[in-house]
């Protein structure tokens, strides 16, 4: 039986999950696994903006600062100069956009810091539902990948077309 870690960590052990995230990108890569695109941190969690995120976001996308404020921040946020990006009906991100089995960012070359500094992982209840979810599998306590054999061989040929998409 393969381990979880053989398809998801780089090149870390799990344990360092429960440690502080470097702040220098090279030394979380050490520390982090493989984004398996579920959803699930978008879909649970609202992202906080501040007015230079607002900006970039709004360049990116070709609309004025006023349109991004009226048409994709969540109006109940009361304080001034920070936005919190809306969720759709569904729960989701407003620029998460699903493709089969993925979950993808539509801004993701100009995603807000929140996004980037995410850190996914197996021990993240987020992950392990999302790999639940989407993928039907579950990660034991020793790392093992549970599931049925399909399912295990289908996530393991998904994660070698993102990973090389990533090289």
């Amino acid at each position: 039986m393969k381990c979880i870690h053989e398809f998801i960590l780089q090149p870390a052990a799990p344990k360092c999950y429960n440690q502080p995230m470097p702040d220098d990108a090279a030394s979380r890569s050490q520390h982090a696994s493989v984004c398996f695109h579920c959803g699930e941190c978008c879909t649970r969690y609202q992202v906080l903006l501040e007015q230079p995120e607002m900006q970039q976001i709004a360049a990116f996308l070709g609309i004025t600062l006023e349109k991004l404020k009226s048409g994709y921040t969540d109006p109940r946020w009361p304080v001034p100069g920070k936005f919190l990006l809306k969720h759709r009906d569904n729960g989701g991100c407003i620029f998460l956009i699903h493709r089969g089995k993925e979950a993808l960012c539509s801004i993701h070359v100009a995603k807000p810091r929140a996004c980037r500094d995410w850190s996914p992982g197996i021990s993240r209840k987020e992950c392990s539902q999302g790999l639940s979810r989407v993928w039907g599998l579950a990660a034991n306590e020793n790392g093992e990948m549970c599931g049925l054999a399909e399912d295990k061989a289908a996530f393991a040929a998904y994660l070698k077309t993102i990973t090389s998409e990533e090289d």
